[in-house]
């Protein structure tokens, strides 16, 4: 048995202990990430961290319609790449 600590410890029985899988699994999404090709993987990134593709066009000196074509390639590998780690888990 092990301890785990509660940032109310009179709340104990209400909260749930962090699961010990959590950061494995997220070692292996990020891994995951990693198959996806750089130049779409980087439009995906920034997208995720709240740009608009047209900004991310600009700073990568890009058309917006190939920011676009690159976000969109990229989610399709992306879904693609999760659907087969899902089965393999």
């Amino acid at each position: 048995m092990r301890e785990v600590a509660f940032a109310d410890p009179h709340r104990v029985g209400e909260q749930r202990a962090p699961s010990p899988h959590g950061p494995v699994e997220a070692r292996d999404l990020l891994a995951q990430l990693r198959l996806l090709r750089p130049r779409e993987r980087t439009v995906l990134l920034l997208v995720g961290e709240g740009e608009q593709v047209s900004q991310v066009a600009r700073s990568l000196g890009l058309p917006v319609e190939t920011a676009f074509s690159r976000l969109r390639l990229c989610r399709k590998h992306l879904a693609h790449v999760l659907k087969r780690w899902r089965r393999l888990r």
